[in-house]
């Protein structure tokens, strides 16, 4: 669709004729899964988290009822709601006091944005303009839908139908779903977005949480104009132990700190003996299937680096299983840096995909970490793993592959 302007103000924001802000390409929703808290689905089941996970497919999301049902549809500033609380739609009766702009030229994405349902966003109100620069930057459809259970904690979403769209701070659909040329994540929302790309499995959100992690979270803040480029060697040479302490079954010997992390975990998930749960059970903890499956290979330089960076110095010279060998560096690593990514949770019972997240993101903290600025140049010394290690080892990786 082809529009007229007289200021272009940032890549996909555009003032028009009239002095309206137009908010070209903007993602308005997603396929994929969603969190949703109980109350918000009261007939419906949470799990243990008091949580839904709520799964939209493309038939549904890109149906060409739901995409005409959000043409032309209200934008507002944040959802409207009643005295009580509750979200309200708009309506020929309270549309003058809502209305802020509209939606139009709603389409599927194409090519990396096919998940994505976008928009161009008109908006005439300088309110809402206002709002944007603000802050509330991203967006959140008011819509109608159906949902049927399909277990426990999760459940289908069908028949959508689009109300209004809200400008709104925090969006469900995550980020992606913003106005462009936006302001950075804000620190007190990353946790709330780190803990919902886990849990959703939503690698994008994933990646882009990570790559936005605030200064306070990397260790970076407040270092000024001092260069951020010097590498600290955190600990001397360290390889990994020969067994995943917590991969042990009872007839073995823990040591004692592997015995000190179970106790500060069973301390803070409330799991002692009372309630018949062994961490030290091989049966009870249930090692993954997705690990046994696995056969040993040699590090990839990929993991040798982000290895490198949660233990600086770490031994990647024997062959491993890669989910294996992610748990024993999780497990070995700095818990204080490991427990500000997966929290309470055992690393032995994660699945596959939690383990490769945390461990990414688990390297993403150690970076910031590693290469904070400091005025002690007696620090700055180089890793144990050489570029030409990690080179060494992608290389005989590759060339076991094709034999």
């Amino acid at each position: 669709m082809k529009y007229f302007f007289t200021s272009r103000l940032g890549n996909t924001r555009y003032q028009l004729a009239d002095g309206s802000l137009l908010c070209k390409d903007v993602p308005i929703a997603r396929t994929g899964i969603q969190l949703y808290a109980d109350f918000e689905l009261p007939y419906l089941e949470p799990d243990d988290d008091g949580e839904i996970v709520v799964e939209r497919t493309d038939d549904e999301v890109f149906s060409e009822a739901t995409l005409a049902s959000f043409e032309g549809m209200t934008i507002t500033i944040k959802h409207p709601e009643d005295f009580d609380g509750n979200i309200i739609f708009v309506d020929p009766d309270n549309w003058r006091d809502l209305a802020h702009g509209h939606v139009q030229n709603v389409r599927q994405g194409e090519g990396e944005q096919s998940d994505l349902m976008l928009a161009d966003l008109i908006i005439k109100d300088k309110e809402a303009i206002a709002a944007i620069e603000s802050g509330f930057d991203e967006v959140s459809c008011g819509y109608d839908a159906e949902y049927q259970q399909t277990a426990t904690g999760k459940a289908a979403q069908y028949q959508i139908r689009g109300n209004h769209v809200a400008l709104v701070q925090d969006a469900r659909a995550g980020s992606r779903c913003s106005i462009g040329d936006s302001m950075s994540t804000k620190t007190q929302t990353w946790f709330k977005r780190l803990k919902q790309a886990i849990k959703t499995k939503d690698s994008a959100a994933m990646e882009e949480v990570l790559s936005s992690a605030p200064e306070s979270v990397t260790g970076d803040e407040g270092t000024g104009e001092v260069p951020k480029a010097i590498n600290i060697n955190i600990s001397p040479q360290q390889p990994l132990p020969k067994e995943d302490p917590e991969m042990k079954t009872g007839d073995e010997q823990i040591p004692e700190w592997a015995n000190a992390i179970l106790a500060r975990l069973e301390a803070l998930e409330g799991k002692t003996k009372d309630n018949g749960t062994d961490p030290t059970d091989k049966k009870e903890t249930g090692d993954s299937d997705e690990d046994k499956d696995e056969k040993e290979e040699n590090i990839t330089a990929d993991s040798a680096y982000k290895a490198d960076l949660i233990i600086p110095g770490v031994d990647i010279s024997k062959p491993a299983k890669p989910t294996a060998f992610k748990r024993r560096v999780l497990v070995s690593a700095d818990q204080a840096m490991v427990r500000t990514i997966v929290g309470d949770a055992e690393i032995k019972k994660l699945p596959k995909y939690m383990v490769d997240m945390a461990f990414n993101a688990v390297a993403e903290l150690a970076k910031g970490r590693n290469t904070q600025a400091t005025g002690d140049s007696s620090l700055s010394k180089s890793t144990g793993n050489t570029i030409a290690n990690l080179n060494k080892a992608n290389a005989e990786f590759w060339a076991n592959r094709s034999k």
